[in-house]
């Protein structure tokens, strides 16, 4: 459990240093990146990643983790059912929860799309990994394939990126939600193998007994 030990408290440090995006540094980096992204619109590019960037909405993931939930029951994958749903339901509770604390205001103009609400941390950003992320965990779990957690970190990483091309969010929004997002992924994953590890423990001991 070291590695996620790590893992968490680098996510956390990560967030903590994006929380002062008002700083001299933050604002630099902000602009420098933000700047160099915007820099790579085109008409064609613009289609394509307005479109994407969807896979980030509430709606989106809320349909995708309805079906993945259901699918899980069926097969009475109850722990996996429960605990992804918790990826999307807890990460956008606390998403709310910063976003009225730090009340930050999005990007003023180049913007391709409108968006309601306050920019940090980024919602798609952290919900969006902590589901993609996840649900690539189970998945891996159950198919073992090493291109599965591949895609899981490569489309939170292009949604994130797309949420500043199209204009809505600043480059610190993004890092802090993914931030967060993984380390929910993190603390989900453990809990999994936590509660996994019992369970069986528990069946060894009664078929050891019988």
């Amino acid at each position: 459990m070291k590695k996620y030990n790590l893992l968490l408290c680098v996510c956390i440090m990560c967030f903590l240093l994006f929380v002062f995006y008002d700083s001299r540094i933050v604002r630099a980096f902000d602009d420098a990146v933000r700047e160099f992204i915007l820099s790579l619109r085109n008409d064609t590019l613009n289609e394509i990643v307005t479109a994407f960037t969807y896979v980030g909405d509430a709606k989106v993931l809320a349909s995708l983790c309805i079906f993945g939930v259901i699918g899980l029951f069926l097969f009475r994958n109850w722990l996996s059912g429960i605990l992804l749903l918790a990826s999307i339901g807890i990460s956008y509770g606390v998403n709310l929860l910063l976003k009225n604390v730090f009340e930050r205001e999005r990007p003023l103009g180049s913007r391709l799309l409108e968006e309601d609400g306050f920019s940090f941390p980024s919602g798609n950003a952290m919900v969006g990994t902590s589901f993609y992320l996840f649900s690539a965990f189970l998945l891996y779990k159950k198919f073992q394939k090493p291109w599965i957690l591949w895609i899981g970190a490569i489309l939170p990483f292009f949604l994130s990126v797309s949420r500043v091309y199209v204009g809505v969010h600043f480059p610190s929004d993004i890092l802090a939600g993914f931030s967060i997002g993984l380390a929910f992924c993190v603390c989900l994953t453990v809990i999994y193998k936590t509660l996994n590890a019992k369970s069986a423990e528990i069946q060894n001991n009664k078929n050891t007994y019988l």
